[in-house]
């Protein structure tokens, strides 16, 4: 209706006018009432703290943390950590499947999380909902953001955080051999055994069968043909043996690299599908045919086991397949996947796949006297047929989050550990779960016990690890920036106990550290050693030796397929093997193992090592590591040639299978728990961050050897020559770069001697919790609510607002300016001279004052007479005066002191003395933890843009290893590329250039500031 046209209004009476006025007003005093009663309670929920958690100061009420000796916290976190809790543990999370995304994933994310809030004795809710957020919503970009904000909370905090990804889950699955017409004649058992002898693994026997997760939707058929580990060398060799592999299916064998990589290389070549299967050759020499019972009867491998797990193109990109390089939330926009297969593949089992090559028949060809072989690239004169059909969705994730702010609340220690499992997942990843559960309860006990960390911890139980570093990946991706600019390190722990030999891979900076600390855990079964001692153990099974001729370790001999080797497998014929007494192993098997352990041990080409090795991928310090530059370490127990065998990702991956053979007394859980907790406490704790920035600028000479080794097998001698070239400024400019770690080295240690001599001089702190604004403007409440409901939607509150409650607390000063720092060291110097916590020196004893003489008389004044009453006053006479007195001088000793003023106090050191010794710290420790993000190209690695590290990373061919300058490396390796190899030896010119200064006589002032 035309606005005027419409119908006027009748004329109120003014009662109803004065009426609807009271209204308003009523309604506005209940507003404000509302919003002060949502801003205290907002006030309350971030700053109040559980009596259980924290010591008060008589008096005060401000929460006193308390500074608890190094040994004295370390001994106390150490003592945490019991076999007992280790066991209960175990047993809760293996005894049922937890596959992400299922129901009983979301209840333990929801069990650790309630475990959480009970350890660190975080407030929970007063409602019924658990802070559970999808991802990218305001609470849960608060949730993380907020932890380094000024006016973040102050006290433990856990929530759990939901993304989106694309998962599958299997339907329904068949393998058959067919004969000429296209008919079965023998259709494979896919299933496991489910022996009764192990009772969780017969309970859940069928519960999720055995799959690829992420495997494509389809089926295959053709003739069998083998290529060994599938590895890229394998179908190489294949190819040049003349077979062509396309429409054929392909049969490898698991080990050497990551399982997607053979499906994804299969693929290339044009394969029809691919099965996978665990081989007893590389079980060592715990073997059926070195007449050990198979589990759950003994400790070989159970023939029927099959290894589950994921068949994302890991080497592409982690994480979300439909979402890369950004969080998969809820509505996100999506792609086609590009790192997940198009051919079907099914992960099979032993005893299936010994009937399947007894189709094929030789599968090596004998190359010289020394009995090392090729592939023959046979295939089988049957056709075999493979079904894999799988049920693929969008399904909810969740990862389950707790942190601990510190007095550096910019600063962020991450330890983490994956929760998901393909089946009960004793070992993977419940063992990791139990020493992050584990460290969880030593950190409360510390909190009780007053202490507060000097950083702040961030807690992680990812999910969806199994299916490709998800629940990691996506967090890291929503989180990137914030990581970036305040973790320090990232600490993973992945499967704690499969075997005897303990073993941790890391960043270079990261190696001293954990070999100190290594050796300050005790060896978890043998007394008088320590963990570290734990790298060259080997399983219960070694044989006695050596037995060789000249000596060795065994004596190598060829297999002909013949029954004069007794106890030999002949299905797989002409192969080495070694012999020890009445019993066997593969001999290349047993050759690659010695290689490594030498290389894990740091003994290769004459050098000694760190012993700490390189990090590739295959867990969640991925995204941390290979895409944002963050520190980062993995470690835990595997297995040996002599431990009983992992049945890795199967339905036997079990708790008594854990209790039996990989870690009976559950004694190197708690060592893992003890050793990692160790870690947290000491990237936490130090005042300079542990990292080693030289170790790793002298490492890069190693990998720049590696690389150098290459050329020869390239034909252009005249190009090398250039290629050499370019090598030579490279080193230049790593030797350049160690040159200046160096002087960092001594910056370091004297910017940390020069804070701890002033810390010591300090006085107690101020004895309430300040918020400081150095805008000198007076901050309303109007000004204080806008601030609230900033940091409620994630934003940061404004540099000049800061909270400060001890000296520590101005280590987080990194990046303020001087006019801040003055006006803040003025406002400290005020609270110090007026604060109870101040206290006075004891004064010296005064001595006794001695009386003065008694001064003379003093005449009396005379009388006045009597004024007689009358009514007329006559004239008063006048008063005689009084005569003047003069008082002696009273003497008084010398060691008299006059009381007239306070005395004075022996001064601190200047407040702003001790703010810019902090602030030098603060910009040691940014230099050595963002030592690592210079190795981070924007531009990524060729083919793979998503990894960016240019200084190490999963190998393209690999996925688990570690290829060391990986852009490089693979230019000559993968490329063959001499004109590529000079690209990539220029960007990493350009990457080691940031860290030197671009003045012509560098030094450590300019390098510093």
């Amino acid at each position: 209706m035309d606005p005027e046209k419409q119908p006027r209004s009748p004329e109120r009476p003014a009662f109803f006018v004065r009426s609807k006025k009271r209204i308003t007003i009523r309604n506005l005093l209940s507003l404000s009432c509302f919003l002060i009663t949502v801003y205290g309670l907002q006030y309350i929920a971030i700053h109040s703290t559980s009596e259980s958690v924290v010591l008060y100061q008589e008096g005060c009420s401000r929460p006193i943390a308390k500074a608890l000796p190094t040994k004295v916290k370390e001994e106390l976190f150490s003592s945490v950590p019991n076999t007992e809790n280790a066991t209960a543990i175990a047993k809760q999370y293996s005894k049922h499947p937890h596959l992400a995304g299922s129901l009983e994933d979301y209840h333990d994310a929801l069990s650790i999380l309630e475990f959480i809030q009970t350890e660190l004795s975080i407030i929970k809710p007063h409602s019924l909902e658990q802070p559970i957020y999808n991802a990218g919503t305001p609470k849960s970009r608060a949730k993380t953001i907020g932890l380094t904000s000024r006016l973040g909370p102050r006290n433990p905090t856990a929530w759990i955080d939901v993304y989106y990804p694309y998962l599958n889950t299997p339907l329904d699955r068949s393998l058959d051999i067919l004969d000429g017409t296209g008919s079965s004649i023998w259709s494979a058992d896919l299933r496991e055994d489910g022996n009764a002898g192990d009772e969780d693994a017969a309970k859940y026997r069928d519960y999720i069968p055995p799959w690829h997760g992420l495997s494509a939707h389809g089926e295959g058929q053709g003739q069998l043909v083998y290529v060994n580990y599938g590895a890229y060398e394998d179908y190489e060799e294949v190819i040049a043996s003349g077979q062509n592999l396309t429409g054929k299916v392909v049969i490898a064998r698991y080990g050497g690299l990551f399982r997607g990589l053979k499906i994804q290389r299969a693929e290339e070549l044009g394969a029809a599908a691919i099965l996978i299967y665990s081989d007893p050759r590389d079980d060592g020499f715990v073997t059926v045919e070195n007449n050990y019972v198979p589990y759950p009867n003994g400790p070989a491998r159970n023939p029927t086991s099959v290894q589950r797990g994921s068949a994302m193109y890991l080497s592409s990109y982690p994480g979300d397949p439909t979402t890369p390089g950004k969080p998969a939330y809820d509505k996100a926009k999506r792609e086609e996947a590009k790192n997940i297969p198009r051919i079907p593949s099914l992960p099979i089992s032993w005893a299936n796949a010994e009937r399947l090559l007894k189709e094929i028949g030789d599968v090596y060809t004998e190359v010289g006297q020394n009995g090392y072989r090729k592939l023959s690239g046979k295939t089988s004169e049957k056709e075999v047929k493979v079904v894999n059909h799988v049920d693929g969705k969008i399904t909810p994730i969740w990862n389950t989050m707790a942190a601990i702010p510190g007095h550096v609340r910019d600063e962020v220690v991450i330890v983490g550990c994956h929760r998901d499992a393909w089946v009960l997942g004793a070992a993977d990843p419940v063992s990791g779960t139990v020493a992050l559960l584990e460290i969880v309860r030593g950190l409360g006990t510390l909190l009780r016990s007053g202490w507060k960390p000097l950083r702040t911890i961030l807690i992680a139980s990812w999910d969806a690890e199994e299916y490709g570093l998800i629940g990691s990946t996506e967090y890291g991706e929503d989180f990137a920036e914030w990581i970036s600019e305040h973790a320090v390190a990232y600490l993973n722990v992945d499967v704690s106990s499969a075997g005897s030999r303990w073993d941790a891979v890391a960043s270079p900076s990261l190696a001293h550290l954990i070999r100190q600390t290594a050796m300050d855990v005790p060896h978890p079964s043998e007394e008088g050693k320590t963990l570290w001692d734990a790298k060259e153990d080997e399983g219960p099974f070694k044989p006695f030796g050596p037995v060789g001729p000249d000596g060795e370790f065994g004596l190598v001999v060829l297999n002909n397929g013949d029954s004069d080797v007794q106890g030999v497998n002949t299905t797989i014929s002409s192969h080495r093997i070694l012999e020890i007494g009445n019993i066997h192993a593969d001999a290349d098997v047993m050759e690659a193992y010695e290689a490594t352990r030498n290389i894990r041990l740091g003994k290769t080409e004459g050098k000694d090592g760190t012993a700490v090795g390189p990090m590739g991928s295959g867990s969640d310090f991925t995204v941390f590591l290979q895409r944002l530059g963050i520190a980062s370490s993995d470690q835990g127990f595997a297995g040996t040639p002599y431990d009983a065998p992992y049945h890795y990702h199967s339905i036997y991956d079990s708790f008594q299978w854990q209790e039996v053979y990989a870690d009976p007394g559950f004694k190197k859980h708690v060592a893992i728990a003890q050793h990692l907790g160790l870690l947290v406490l000491r990237l936490t704790d130090s005042i300079v961050v542990p990292l080693n920035t030289t170790q790793y600028a002298l490492e890069l000479d190693g990998y720049l050897d590696r690389v150098e080794s290459l050329l020869p097998s390239l034909e252009a001698e005249g190009e090398i020559l250039t290629v050499q070239t370019a090598f030579s400024t490279l080193r230049q400019y790593i030797a350049q770069l160690q040159d200046i770690s160096i002087l960092l080295d001594i910056e370091k240690q004297e910017a940390e001697k020069h804070f701890k001599e002033l810390l010591d001089q300090m006085p107690s702190f101020p004895s309430s919790t300040f918020i400081v604004t150095t805008g000198g403007a007076r901050r309303t409440f109007v000004y204080r609510f806008k601030e609230w409901v900033k940091r409620l939607f994630g934003v940061q509150c404004p540099r000049d607002t800061f909270l400060v409650d001890s000296w520590e607390d101005l280590l987080s000063r990194y990046g303020s300016d001087e006019q801040d720092d003055e006006a803040l060291a003025g406002w400290l110097e005020h609270r110090l001279a007026t604060s109870h916590n101040y206290e006075l020196p004891e004064l010296p004893d005064i001595p006794d004052i001695p009386k003065p003489p008694t001064p003379p008389d003093i005449p009396g004044i005379p009388d006045i007479p009597d004024v007689p009453d009358i009514p007329d006053i006559p004239d008063i006479p006048d008063i005689p005066s009084i005569p003047s007195l003069s008082l002696p001088s009273l003497p008084l000793p010398t060691s008299t002191l006059i009381l007239r003023s306070p005395p004075k106090l022996p001064l601190p050191p200047p407040i702003l003395e001790f703010i810019r010794a902090a602030k030098r710290v603060s910009r040691a420790n940014r230099k050595l933890f963002l030592f690592e993000r210079g190795f981070i190209d924007e531009g990524g690695i060729k083919d793979r843009e998503w990894y960016r590290h240019l200084g190490v990373a999963p190998g393209k061919w690999l996925g688990y290893g570690a290829t060391t300058f990986p852009a490089l490396t693979e230019a000559i390796t993968i490329d063959k590329n001499l004109t590529a190899a000079i690209f990539e030896s220029g960007r990493l010119n350009d990457l080691i250039r940031v860290f030197i200064p671009s003045c012509d006589a560098w030094c450590l002032s300019c390098y510093l500031t």
